[in-house]
């Protein structure tokens, strides 16, 4: 179920408390100018443009127009191999690409040079990716603190009626100008486990979260388990936590991976804490103990997080040599990882959304996951659940799966349709919505 966001007042932090004040920086920036020629040039043409843009749109309105929607986001997970929020962003900047009321302007690291930072993913077309680009510029020592200050300066005269944070919170750059700002809370790990998450990170998100939670005009969260938690959490008013749940991409045409065993159980997700994957071992175990199964089991996703013990454990296992562990995969690799598969097994504490068990159902492997968090709401009746602490019952529902072939006809199928239902370009409707009435108040 969606909320719609309503009208409330909401204290917003002042530019000037956060450290970042646009007129400052600016000054500062330009002050450090001598010796940067090249990027100096860079950065005023790109500004001279960026205010060119700003006077059309002026006189658009002047002209009584229609005057579109205009979006800033901020990019930065997409300077990384792209994991569950960077797959959101990217899905979902693509499907508002598509509206053309509306203009996206991208907003991630003030700067691009030879040596980075590279971005992961391809953008919209449609959209305007905002950076200032040195490559092929020599090195300077200036250019960092010049483009810090001109880019918030650039973010001002972008003008965007609203800011949209897919990653929790804004960047302080981007915070010092948001007029408004959505954002979007994945999920609640660090409140519900905090003793799963690093300190580092735990620290950050105790420290910004309650201010920009206040700050936000409207508050996306990816399904309803996660606006619970939310709400159980913080004190805000219900209206401004919306409930949206993300989209399914078109399953990617597969690509050959080698090495790959005849027959496997699968995991999908980064290897930490939260994700459970010992009790899935555990299970595992028993049932090649019992000769219950004589197929492998095949782990896909990058070592996170105090994950030691769990690696060492998949490397000194008696059955070790039926465990293949396969880092990140490309879309087109893991989907023939999915399609091969005879189970998935999707064992985790906590999830905020599940992209993984969504991806499996729509690639027709039955399913079975722990009955916890969000997941019940996406797998609703077309995956087995367990209690995510209990690998005995794991076990038995594999074995099930395995002998019962009607109860897996069933399980695909059920699958398929739920998968189905979960689409990008409704989710992109739904944001839209609540990105609208924030810069509408």
């Amino acid at each position: 179920m969606t909320h719609a966001a309503t009208d409330l007042q909401v204290q917003h932090t002042p530019a000037h408390e956060i450290g970042y004040h646009p007129r400052a920086m600016v000054r500062s920036a330009l002050s450090a100018m001598h010796g940067t020629a090249p990027a100096g040039v860079v950065v005023a043409r790109t500004l001279g443009r960026a205010l060119a843009s700003r006077a059309r749109a002026s006189a658009r309105r002047l002209l009584r127009k229609p005057r579109r929607l205009r979006i800033g986001v901020d990019i930065r997970p997409f300077y990384e191999p792209l994991t569950g929020i960077g797959w959101y962003l990217h899905h979902l900047i693509h499907a508002m690409a598509k509206h053309d009321d509306l203009e996206l302007m991208l907003f991630g690291d003030a700067r691009v040079t030879d040596a980075g930072p590279h971005l992961h993913t391809d953008l919209p077309p449609e959209a305007e990716y905002c950076t200032f680009d040195l490559r092929g510029l020599p090195p300077s020592r200036f250019a960092r603190s010049l483009t810090a200050g001109a880019y918030v300066l650039w973010m001002e005269l972008a003008g965007c009626d609203v800011f949209l944070g897919a990653n929790y919170f804004l960047p302080r750059l981007h915070s010092a100008v948001a007029r408004r700002r959505v954002i979007t809370v994945h999920d609640l790990t660090y409140r519900r486990f905090p003793e799963l998450l690093q300190k580092e990170t735990l620290d950050n998100l105790n420290h910004v979260m309650p201010r920009e939670i206040a700050a936000a005009d409207a508050i996306i969260c990816v399904s309803e388990a996660t606006r619970r938690d939310l709400l159980h959490f913080y004190e805000i008013d219900p209206r401004r936590a919306v409930a949206i749940h993300s989209g399914l991409a078109t399953p990617a045409a597969g690509e050959p991976v080698g090495g790959l065993p005849d027959r496997y159980l699968l995991f999908v997700s980064t290897i930490e804490p939260r994700k459970n994957l010992g009790v899935l071992l555990d299970a595992f175990e028993s049932l090649k103990d019992r000769a219950a199964y004589d197929g492998a089991l095949v782990v896909v996703g990058r070592i996170g997080w105090k994950s030691e013990d769990i690696v060492k454990r998949m490397r000194s296992s008696r059955w070790r040599a039926s465990i293949h562990h396969l880092d990140y995969l490309r879309p087109g690799q893991l989907a023939t990882v999915y399609r091969q598969a005879e189970i998935f097994v999707f064992p985790s504490l906590y999830e905020g959304f599940g992209f993984p068990l969504l991806e499996a159902m729509a690639h027709g492997v039955p399913s079975i996951t722990a009955r916890s968090s969000s997941l019940p709401e996406i797998g609703v009746d077309a995956t087995l659940y367990f209690d995510p602490r209990d690998s005995a019952e794991l076990a038995g529902l594999i074995e099930l799966a395995m002998r019962d072939h009607e109860l897996r006809q069933e399980l695909v199928a059920r699958g398929r349709k739920r998968a189905g239902e979960m689409l990008w370009s409704r989710t992109a409707e739904e944001t839209l919505k609540v990105l609208r009435h924030a810069a509408e108040r």
